[in-house]
């Protein structure tokens, strides 16, 4: 069972980008607000210079994957991850611990 609900609008998504913090890794950037909401929630943008239809729905997947592993985020965190190309060839393990690190750094609220 996920731990986190979507964001779904892209007026969220933008109210994320803007006021939220910043961390940027290897193969994505992770924007994070505290949003005062009960469940965390998390949306994942992945543009088409990852690659085609195909590869960008296999690495969303994978890092939806990676989300349900860990352990929840703060009650409120909003968290955007923006994948980069590097995404698509990266392998599980790295992309993983790359989606752990920005939850860690950007998913509790402060």
């Amino acid at each position: 069972m996920r731990w986190f609900a979507s964001l779904r609008r892209a007026a969220e998504f933008s109210r994320v980008r803007r006021r939220g913090r910043r961390a940027a890794l290897a193969t994505l950037t992770a924007f994070g607000t505290a949003a005062g909401g009960a469940v965390p929630r998390v949306g994942i943008t992945v543009s088409g210079a990852v690659g085609g239809a195909v590869v960008r729905n296999l690495v969303r997947r994978r890092v939806q994957g990676a989300l349900a592993a860990l352990p929840p985020a703060g009650a409120g965190a909003e968290v955007v991850l923006v994948l980069r190309p590097q995404a698509a060839a990266a392998p599980y393990a790295a992309l993983a611990a790359d989606v752990a690190e920005a939850i860690a750094r950007v998913g509790s609220p402060a």
